[in-house]
């Protein structure tokens, strides 16, 4: 009698787990819903994403370029003094406003335009697999390739892309405003 009360439990748990575990979502569903997030997000505000980065450098009001090698979507709203380029090591001070998660219920957009210290940098190379682990938000980064001081852009970044707390609850986020000051020229 004993076996068989062992065998109903044993069952009962692996029904359990077996149930449970259809529930949870797979990190390929959240890409996939990351996906569709962003499409919408394109779809109804009626933005253009180019494969291929603007020839002469300008962006019309609504056209974004995807970077492919990070997925992450700019719009350069400005380029700032790209004279001087942005050196090894050297710290970028972030300011946003209009940042909004777009896969979520969630509609408070939020800024640290009025916060005393601004989010930091330190600059060590574009994105990539070695180098994407020493940036709280990697996806920031993207655009450092072509603006200088002073440079702001739009940004949509996947959750891959964002910060810790974006990426461990896979929210893809939209930055109205990211500007940039380069350390050297304060």
């Amino acid at each position: 009698m004993k076996h068989v009360y062992l065998i109903v439990f044993i069952l009962s748990g692996f029904l359990f787990l077996t149930v449970s575990c259809k529930d949870r979502m797979t990190y390929a569903d959240y890409l996939k819903a990351e996906e569709k997030a962003i499409d919408l997000f394109i779809e109804s505000n009626g933005l253009t994403i180019l494969k291929d980065f603007p020839s002469a450098g300008t962006f019309k009001e609504n056209e974004f370029y995807k970077d492919p090698a990070t997925g992450v979507y700019f719009h350069i709203i400005e380029y700032g003094d790209t004279i001087q380029k942005l050196q090894w090591k050297e710290e970028v001070y972030v300011r946003f406003s209009g940042l909004r998660y777009f896969n979520t219920e969630d509609t408070t957009q939020y800024s640290n335009f009025k916060s005393i210290y601004p989010e930091e940098i330190v600059f060590i190379g574009p994105v990539n697999s070695s180098t994407k682990g020493n940036y709280a938000t990697p996806g920031w980064v993207v655009p450092l390739s072509y603006v200088g001081h002073n440079g702001r852009v739009k940004m949509i970044v996947p959750f891959n892309m964002g910060s810790s707390y974006d990426q461990s609850r896979y929210e893809p986020t939209y930055y109205e405003l990211v500007q940039y000051r380069f350390g050297n020229h304060y």
